[in-house]
């Protein structure tokens, strides 16, 4: 078992060096932009190191004062519960997360290798543990015994360290049967589609709830009664610390629902265990010990269910007789027009492309229905601009936000769709052209349907103002489609449309840069019409400056649209690559 281990460990290690080994295939840029990639799991290792000495040492201190008599060891249970059920929503919706960003593992090629399943699995199982959650609670769930023998407590110390080390067993076979399951779903790619559009809707409309339910019901707090209030600040002070000093705060008996959920085990042997003596905390030890086991004894059937079955990739299938229908769009050539409705097709056909096309015209809603139930608290009184306006402009704003991943990775995120079209009769013109018209397209998609229902929901102010929105929308993406462009041929990375998060977002320089230039673009829209409003009062002259900043913009981007057009000229070959994934 140890050389299997060994064995990973050094895999992983070569993977790594593998990702940053130089190659006459890759340039000083790509090598550059791998390495830059390399760094955030490492800043990352560094924070997670101290987090680790933090919560142990925090586990030694709630293991020492947890025999001691007080008034504190509610409130020590109440944090360790809330810590408790954290994690176990961080175990079961990590693996479901991580396999809708496309993060699921290759397990055939492990089949060809003369290891067990069973050692396979217990490989995955302590992979778990890498998790920073489960890392992070491993360092205080072992060292709190360590406070509990530096007390005097040393059999309950080993009943503690006992119900920990079942609860971190429990705990990791339930992330590996949740990553097992997840992949069994999303192996599967048209079912793992649906499933993650499903799940990503299900959490952001979940965190739409408590705001709209909260405005239903106003808030009333009931004064506290003074009749309960005089006699507990007259009542002797020794009689007060006497009751919280007195054994027995554990409460002896187990709730019936602490047998479904194993992480109240853990709390009632500690506590017991603490105030009772070693004795009394096995009580809750042997359910834990007994769900722990059940849970590998289900994930491992389901583990090996993973591997026994194959992958199904259920390609669309057309009539013999059926034919692709390609629109031209008017106003430009026919090989850009191809370009453009590839990609938007593209964008369209991804889950995060559905997601943002369908999440936008929520947010504006729910923001709404926050204004018309609470006016005062969205919307402080006084301000200068009416709220459905502010709501179509950060529409707008949100927008350009949102289409960083196609607009700052338009290249490389077409894979080997791209070396069919350098192979194709397509100039780098047309190219250009083509990726900035199917931009503005998705763009259009996502910010008009924002800003009607912002129309629709607050309406009011100057018509002038409200025209002054298309106008900045095009003064924004005039000088966002060519730094795209720009960024993109310098900073490609291969990412996988079909998936979310990570996997499928740009190169992180590339963010960086196109949110500041973002930022920068929308400084003189926002100064201009400021300007109009608040210190010359005229909507119709905040309509002329912006009409004509955008112009101006429109210029501008010409000479930036030329620059891109020779850096994708001399950078066509390591697109490619990259592209590719090589």
């Amino acid at each position: 078992m140890m050389d299997i281990a060994r064995v990973m460990i050094w895999l992983r290690w070569r993977l790594l060096a593998n990702l940053l080994r130089p190659t006459r295939k890759r340039d000083t840029m790509e090598r550059a932009s791998r390495a830059f990639q390399v760094i955030g799991p490492i800043v990352l290792c560094l924070i997670l190191i101290p987090a680790m000495i933090l919560m142990g040492a925090l586990g030694v201190l709630a293991g020492w004062f947890l025999p001691q008599p007080g008034d504190f060891h509610h409130s020590v249970v109440i944090i360790l519960r809330a810590f408790l059920v954290f994690e176990t929503l961080l175990t079961l919706l990590a693996p479901l997360l991580r396999a809708a960003q496309g993060s699921t593992p290759n397990l055939t090629r492990f089949l060809l290798l003369p290891i067990p399943v069973r050692a396979l699995y217990v490989t995955e199982t302590l992979g778990a543990f890498a998790d920073p959650w489960l890392a992070i609670f491993t360092s205080a769930a072992l060292l709190l015994p360590v406070g509990l023998a530096l007390s005097g407590e040393f059999a309950s110390a080993g009943v503690v360290l006992l119900a920990g080390v079942a609860v971190l067993a429990w705990m990791a076979g339930l992330g590996t049967l949740s990553a097992s399951l997840a992949n069994l779903v999303f192996r599967d790619r048209r079912r793992g589609e649906l499933a993650t559009f499903l799940l990503m809707v299900s959490l952001a409309l979940m965190g739409f709830v408590p705001g709209i339910l909260s405005t239903f019901e106003p808030s009333r707090r009931r004064p506290p009664d003074t009749k309960q209030i005089a006699p507990r600040a007259e009542r002797p002070p020794a009689l007060w610390e006497k009751r919280h000093e007195a054994p027995g705060w554990s409460r002896g008996s187990l709730p019936a629902w602490a047998l479904v959920f194993p992480p109240e085990l853990y709390v009632r042997s500690v506590a017991q265990a603490a105030d009772r003596g070693a004795a009394a905390g096995l009580l809750p030890l042997g359910p834990l010990l007994l769900a722990a086991a059940g849970v590998h004894w289900v994930g491992a059937r389901a583990y090996r269910r993973l591997l026994e079955t194959p992958e199904r990739a259920s390609p669309r299938r057309r009539g013999e007789n059926s034919t692709v229908q390609w629109p031209r769009l008017p106003f430009l050539e026919a090989p850009a027009s191809a370009v453009a409705v590839a990609q938007v097709r593209l964008v369209f056909r991804s889950v995060q492309g559905k997601i943002q096309f369908c999440m936008m015209p929520l947010v504006i809603l729910v923001l709404g229905i926050l204004w018309l139930r609470r006016p005062h608290e969205l919307a402080p009184q006084g301000i200068p601009l009416p709220v459905g306006l502010l709501l179509a402009a950060f529409a707008i704003f949100l927008t350009l936000m949102t289409l960083e991943g196609t607009l700052l990775n338009q290249f490389a995120m077409d894979r080997a769709g791209l070396t069919l079209e350098f192979l194709s009769p397509i100039s780098d013109r047309d190219l250009i052209l083509g990726k900035a018209t199917a931009s503005a397209i998705l763009a259009a998609s996502r910010a008009l349907p924002g800003m009607l229902i912002a129309a629709a929901v607050a309406p009011g102010g100057s018509l002038f103002l409200w025209l002054c929105l298309p106008a900045a929308a095009v003064a924004l993406f005039a000088v966002m489609a060519p730094v795209g462009a720009i960024l993109s041929a310098l900073l490609p990375r291969s990412v996988d449309p079909g998936r979310i998060g990570r996997g499928n977002q740009p190169h992180p320089a590339a963010s960086l840069v196109g949110m500041l230039c973002n930022l920068l673009a929308t400084g003189p829209v926002a100064a201009l019409a400021l300007l109009a409003v608040l210190l010359l009062k005229s909507p119709p002259l905040a309509l002329l400056l912006v009409s004509a900043w955008a112009g101006l913009a429109l210029l501008i981007s010409l000479p930036l649209l030329r620059l891109a057009e020779r850096l994708l000229g001399r950078r066509r070959e390591n697109l490619a690559l990259v592209a590719q994934g090589r």
